[in-house]
């Protein structure tokens, strides 16, 4: 499958779908917040991801958000994946079929829980839909390990184009880059945005380049130049960051941040390890403080 590779390349933003209290979905602060991220220099947006809640969103509000979303991104000029997995193949592909009509530029999913012969199967029903597919390997979700040439065998298949690996073991992006140079391998841990860009990767899809698309944004470009002494200071305070927010749930601390930045209510349906009460106030302070520097240092390069 002819496509554009430099359609793909650069910091993708997992968008998030805002919720009101009553869990439904916040189509308001979601237009707003895509509004937000499409402003800056981020290359698009992948939507209904995990960042996005997209589990525990009813097919109909993933319509509603792709509905939403994609004309916005293509407005844009940027560009739009769909992630259309964590579904029975059914589902997965009437979103898919959906994306296409909406003139996304291509979909994503996670593998389903089944054999690795079924796993491929799946995928090919997916290319079948007629856009570029991506794969989302993450097994600390999925709990589906895979080797190398797993994951070859699926970038073999016709209309696969690229893989999002959301892995400690970024030496996985280094070797599928190594054999196959024109897919599009991204970066999917925030922790490892500069190891996985390091190692080869073509851009990042993260959680929270939602509160940081110019600090993402310009770590991607300085490391493509080769400039890595110029955010030598900008990714260790990155890393520490990321680090104090670990100690009160990852997930909880990006939740609270987007509560306290007004970008959303809240982000994450029940269940949910988020407790607004229990966020001490002092921890609070001190992140949202750090969170400020990262921004401006990043602005400064």
């Amino acid at each position: 499958m002819h496509f554009d590779k430099s359609a793909f390349c650069g910091v993708i933003a997992p968008i998030v779908n805002p919720c009101r209290e009553d869990e439904g979905l916040d189509d308001k602060a979601l237009i707003d917040n895509a509004n937000r991220l499409l402003a800056t220099k981020i290359k698009g947006l992948y939507i209904n991801g995990g960042t996005g809640d997209a589990e525990k969103l009813t097919l109909e509000e993933r319509k509603l958000t792709a509905g939403i979303l994609v004309p916005a991104v293509i407005k844009a000029g940027k560009t739009a994946i769909v992630h259309v997995g964590q579904t029975n193949l059914r589902t997965a592909v009437c979103l898919a079929e959906q994306a296409s009509d909406l003139g996304a530029h291509a979909i994503a999913s996670i593998p389903p829980r089944a054999s690795w012969q079924l796993v491929q199967e799946y995928y090919k029903e997916l290319t079948r839909t007629g856009l570029p597919v991506f794969v989302y390997y993450i097994p600390g979700v999925t709990g589906i390990n895979a080797g190398i040439d797993d994951l070859c065998s699926l970038l073999e298949i016709p209309g696969v184009i690229g893989i999002k690996v959301s892995d400690w073991n970024v030496f996985f992006i280094h070797c599928l880059k190594r054999r196959y140079p024109d897919k599009i391998v991204y970066s999917g841990f925030d922790e490892m945005l500069v190891p996985g860009l390091m190692y080869g990767a073509d851009g990042c899809i993260g959680t929270w380049i939602n509160l940081f698309p110019e600090v993402y944004t310009k770590i991607y470009d300085k490391v493509k130049s080769g400039r890595l002494d110029d955010i030598a200071q900008l990714q260790k305070g990155f890393a520490d960051f990321l680090a104090e927010g670990w100690q009160y749930g990852i997930l909880s601390t990006f939740e609270k941040l987007m509560n306290q930045k007004g970008y959303a209510k809240r982000c994450f349906r029940s269940p949910s390890p988020w407790r607004p009460d229990r966020f001490p106030p002092e921890a609070l302070s001190d992140l949202m403080g750090k969170m400020n520097e990262l921004n401006a240092a990043a602005d400064s390069l």
